[in-house]
């Protein structure tokens, strides 16, 4: 959705009715700058401009109440110069016409008196702000162009029955400002105004031209263009904003129209000029500021309207009027047909709001046409040939199709993204194609497994690239790119789920595992950390250790076990598990049993030449000494290899140390192990933080290793595991089945296992013991059974308790108060209902939020994990 207009130059907070400047100040807003008066009210409050409170608020808001007690005032200043400006006006027609002519007139015209003649000026004066409104309301301007014409307006005191209409109109949220009077012919075309206006754009084009300061020009001035096109020229991205904002006012777009059109064609590279627009934010806003309700849903920004000047629509602002003036408009513009104008067209087609489908907009001929011949502009022969490619792969209707897009990508023969006009674009087909190669791979292997890797690996690619294209590539390549990842996501999804049919004759076996560490196929995603690793570990020289830290059941032992297969050459991999090696009463224990460990993965031809780890060395010796002479017989006999030390649960060594069992020396002695020796390595996993850890003891350890978070797995890598939790698992999955997983659970391993485990139990059951006949296939129906089933809370319970007791009595009130609402809480919500002071609430909402538990959004607080949510509201403590 566009944003709000903001205005050029610095507004009042709040009207004074004391200060007289700020009178004359709201007849300037109201006569010639509208938009003004739209951004006071709307910096003055948002909600109550928007209609969202009540008709009354208007008289508890400051700015709105004075501006109310102004109309009187302004209206008697406005009689003031309207008297003023009528004896002028009686005097210069006396000098001019003289006596002689005064009785002329009456005798040839006995109805034109000299009254009816200067009650043009109230006339005039009025129909500017009848105009205004209308023109305001946008979906009145042909009645303010055409109406006004026959009727006119009668009088300047229902012009600020107009102003009511603007301020009122706003706050109370009328659809329209009544008009009870006579209109005459004399006002909507503002023809009092126009003569001086016509001046200052001859002969003052520049600072003084009316486009500058006057938002309700009916007739065309001289200059305009020249004007307009000057801004271009002088700095490109200001002169296109100007143009933007001139164009607020329809019946100028044709000056708007005709700048547009020279300054194009006349750049050197006129494609780049386009593709420059799409980075302008200043273009992401409305066309003109909304009032009503369907103003906001409705009006197009800036730039669909620029670009549909270009290509010849009229901008299509959903509203009639606009329509009209465009028509009666159009014959001011350049209405001469070239390439660019075509290719304009395109863009306006596949950019505006109400657009079709990009598949058959893009099968057109004339689109095809309008990409075609702009080849021989710089540029053109890119945008020409990836326009082609994008058609190409719209139109894949089947999963054999898009195994054919390397070779598509190749015919193509696009340049090099790094020196291309759209680098960002070119990456995304050269992704397209990539996945097609994967599809390719699915389609040529014999193996049911290598199928089902490779389209599992397409799968997570698509919804990788579908972030991607979403944060890096804009309309309208965008737009397309993302319907062609819509279209070949279920064929994917299709494609993998016939992979597994077969005739189910005993249960399936249940292949997710909840709670203990995982390997492949179960083992997916996590690819940043292991990166992550592989750039600490594979240097050589001194290797940094590493902790990896996160809730529990978030996957760190996994991550822990699944390392050999990425250092397996020249590594041992010590699974050093704190919870396996047991309760140890002294350090020299746990020292031993860390030297056993390490021994014990030696293989045989070094063992022999080693000593043998002895406990009694390691308890009546010093533990600290006893264990270097250990590890300086490996240092001499490793031939080459290094040790990986895998130490799972570390926060057990805490619990040691503060009963007294452990001796925090014991961290001066592991940083030094892994400073001293450049071939041991620690990869700790816990559920601390170094902030977190509450003694200093453990500083000197952390200061020398890198730490990692271990998080929710991406939505690519939940899918994976939701649909191939093994290679042959015949039991395909709805689309919006996954979709609701991957909401419920944001990605938490263990959740998502665990609903997949008890999906697959409910399967075996309704079919093995209950005998339904049903599809294997699950849907959202089958998501929402087992989710609401006393079981899962239940069976689920080792992943709420452990966040929970994690937490504290401050953020337990923080959750519990945030589970009944779903969409979130604010601070000052949750203070008042929690009656924490504020410093403990941010104390609680920081832990809570770097422990994955809770998230801001919007200003609001909310679950990260609405499973989470479910629990503490109904099964929690």
């Amino acid at each position: 959705m566009p944003t709000f207009p903001t205005y050029h130059s610095d507004l009042p907070p709040c009207l004074n009715p004391l200060n007289l400047r700020h009178y004359f100040l709201l007849v300037y807003w109201v006569f010639f700058r509208p938009t003004a008066l739209k951004c006071y009210l709307y910096q003055a409050d948002v909600e109550l401009y928007r209609g969202e409170k009540s008709g009354w608020s208007v008289f508890r808001v400051p700015a709105y109440r004075n501006l109310v007690l102004m109309v009187p005032g302004t209206i008697m200043l406005l009689e003031i110069l309207l008297g003023l400006l009528t004896l002028l006006l009686q005097i210069l027609f006396l000098l001019i016409f003289g006596k002689l002519s005064m009785e002329y007139v009456y005798l040839n015209f006995p109805y034109m008196t000299l009254d009816t003649l200067l009650n043009i000026v109230p006339v005039v004066t009025f129909s500017v702000v009848w105009f205004g409104v209308m023109f305001g309301t946008l979906s009145s301007v042909v009645f303010g162009v055409v109406f006004s014409v026959v009727f006119g307006v009668a009088n300047v005191e229902m012009a600020f029955g107009v102003l009511f209409g603007v301020a009122i109109n706003v706050a109370f949220g009328f659809g329209m400002v009544l008009i009870g009077e006579a209109i005459t012919p004399a006002g909507s075309l503002r023809l009092y105004f126009y003569p001086p206006q016509w001046l200052l754009a001859k002969f003052y084009p520049n600072s003084l031209h009316p486009l500058m300061w006057d938002e309700w020009i009916v007739l065309p001035f001289p200059n305009s263009r020249s004007l307009l096109t000057s801004f271009l020229q002088q700095d490109e991205q200001k002169g296109i904003c100007q143009l933007a904002e001139v164009a607020r006012n329809p019946f100028q777009r044709w000056a708007v129209q005709q700048a547009l059109y020279e300054h194009l064609h006349q750049q050197e590279k006129p494609l780049h000029f386009f593709y420059r627009w799409f980075v302008f934010s200043e273009l992401d806003v409305y066309v003109f500021a909304p009032i009503v309700k369907q103003n906001w849903e409705n009006i197009p920004n800036r730039r669909q309207l620029l670009l549909g000047e270009l290509g010849g629509d009229w901008g299509e602002t959903n509203l009639i009027g606009e329509k009209a003036v465009w028509w009666l408009t159009n014959p001011l513009r350049y209405r001469q047909s070239s390439p660019l104008t075509q290719f304009a067209r395109l863009l306006y087609a596949l950019y505006k709001q109400k657009r079709e489908s990009p598949l058959v907009t893009l099968n057109q001929p004339w689109a095809q046409t309008a990409y075609t011949q702009i080849e021989h502009y710089p540029g053109g022969l890119e945008i020409s040939h990836s326009f082609a490619l994008l058609r190409t792969f719209l139109n894949y209707q089947t999963v054999t199709d898009l195994a054919l897009a390397p070779q598509n990508l190749k015919e193509a023969t696009l340049p090099d993204p790094d020196t291309a006009l759209r680098p960002t674009v070119l990456r995304a087909l050269g992704q397209l194609a990539d996945i097609g190669a994967e599809v390719a791979v699915y389609q040529d292997s014999t193996s049911r497994a290598n199928k089902s890797w490779a389209l599992g690996r397409a799968g997570e690619s698509l919804e990788q690239l579908k972030t991607w294209v979403t944060d890096q590539i804009n309309v309208p390549e965008g737009y397309i790119l993302q319907t062609i990842i819509t279209q070949w996501q279920p064929l994917i999804t299709k494609a993998a789920g016939e992979i597994g049919q077969f005739a189910l004759s005993a249960p399936v076996p249940n292949p997710y595992i909840a709670g203990n560490p995982v390997k492949p196929p179960l083992f997916v995603g996590r690819e940043e950390i292991l990166l992550r690793l592989e750039e600490l570990w594979s240097k050589p020289g001194q290797c940094d250790s590493v902790v990896l830290y996160g809730h529990r059941r978030m996957g760190k032992s996994s991550i822990l076990q699944n390392l050999g297969m990425r250092f397996g050459t020249q590594t041992y991999l010590v699974d050093f598990n704190m919870q396996r090696v047991g309760f140890v009463h002294r350090t020299g224990e746990l020292l031993y049993n860390l030297a056993l460990a390490c021994y014990d993965k030696l293989p045989p031809t070094i063992q022999a030449v080693i000593q043998v780890p002895d406990l009694h060395t390691f308890t009546t010796h010093s533990p600290y000494n006893t264990f270097d002479r250990f590890l300086k017989q490996l240092d001499k006999h490793r031939q080459g290899w290094r040790f990986i030390v895998t130490i799972d649960e570390f926060e057990l060594i805490e619990t040691g140390l503060q009963e007294g069992r452990l001796e925090p020396h014991l961290l001066d002695s592991l940083r030094g192990i892994i400073q001293t020796y450049t071939w041991f390595i620690l990869a700790l996993a816990g559920l601390h933080t170094l902030k977190e850890m509450c003694h200093d003891y453990w500083q000197p350890l952390f200061g020398s290793v890198k730490m990692i978070p271990v998080s929710f797995l991406t939505a690519g890598a939940a899918r994976q595991l939701i649909i191939q939790p093994h290679p042959d698992f015949p039991i395909d999955y709805d689309e919006a089945a996954i979709t609701e997983i991957i909401r419920l659970t944001h990605g938490q391993p263990y959740l998502v296992q665990q609903i997949g485990h008890s999906l697959v139990s409910r399967f075996n059951r309704q079919t093995f013991e209950e005998g339904v006949e049903r599809e294997r296939r699950f849907t959202l129906d089958d998501v929402q059974a087992v989710i609401t089933s006393p079981e899962f809370f239940r069976d689920g319970n080792a992943y709420f308790t452990g966040v929970w007791g994690q937490a504290e009595e401050s953020q337990h009130q923080v959750l519990k108060t945030l589970a009944p609402s779903v969409t979130g809480m604010t601070m000052a919500e949750l203070g008042e209902t929690t009656q924490l002071s504020e410093k403990d609430l941010e104390e609680a909402l920081e832990i809570l939020k770097q422990h994955d538990v809770v998230r801001e959004e919007e200003g609001k607080w909310i679950y990260w994990v609405e499973l989470m949510r479910r629990w503490v509201k109904d099964s929690g403590p």
